[in-house]
């Protein structure tokens, strides 16, 4: 076999592999991504997700990482700056919220985004966050565009954009891996990673 043709054999399947790999998604109606990720959930009531987000509002800039852990609408969420060690635990349910941590001891409301914000100086929407980290988001709450595979790319909700950079395949699941929400001034960048869920029949998938 000559040289010339053993790299046309070669080439060959190295396309072979990326047109595999790109065939990975299956091609369904937009939206449809977006009704089986509401089931999912619904059956999976138990998960947690950790990441980071970048946060800008304008003049300032700051990282935090977190660890979320959710069962059904209760929320434990454990912040931490990337720098300088100041760290927070918010927990929130319907109607109540508590926050305690550095500098602010122990803190409580009816809802959490104010308490965060008074720790950690961002307006951070931590409510609607718990969907949009799952990428549940309704059409009726706003405007929602579809990638061609169906799964959800931008969302306009009022007084947030969305955009939706990149999904990892998990355990068969196409979940977030980055997001961006911006309000101006106001940005949130994040990364997710390590994604876990607890069926209603409480095993682990």
């Amino acid at each position: 076999m000559s040289g010339s043709t053993s790299i046309r054999i070669a080439l060959l399947a190295v396309l072979s592999l990326i047109v595999s790999a790109c065939a990975v998604r299956e091609q369904r109606p937009a939206g449809s991504w977006m009704d089986e990720r509401q089931a999912w959930f619904a059956v999976h009531p138990v998960w947690s997700v950790t990441g980071r987000a970048a946060i800008r509002d304008g003049e300032r800039g700051g990282q935090v990482a977190f660890d979320w852990q959710a069962s059904g609408d209760s929320h434990r969420v454990h912040l931490r700056t990337v720098t300088g060690g100041r760290q927070w635990v918010l927990e929130f349910e319907p109607g109540f919220a508590e926050l305690e941590g550095t500098d602010v001891g122990r803190i409580v409301g009816p809802e959490p985004n104010a308490l965060v914000e008074a720790a950690v100086g961002w307006a951070i929407p931590v409510v609607e966050l718990s969907d949009w980290i799952r990428g549940l988001v309704a059409e009726t709450h706003g405007e929602v565009e579809f990638a061609s595979d169906g799964t959800v790319r931008r969302v306009s909700l009022d007084p947030w954009e969305l955009s939706y950079h990149r999904f990892d395949e998990v355990d068969g699941q196409l979940m977030p891996a980055r997001l961006e929400a911006e309000s101006p001034p106001y940005r949130v960048r994040l990364v997710l990673r390590s994604w876990e869920w607890q069926s209603v029949n409480g095993h682990f998938d």
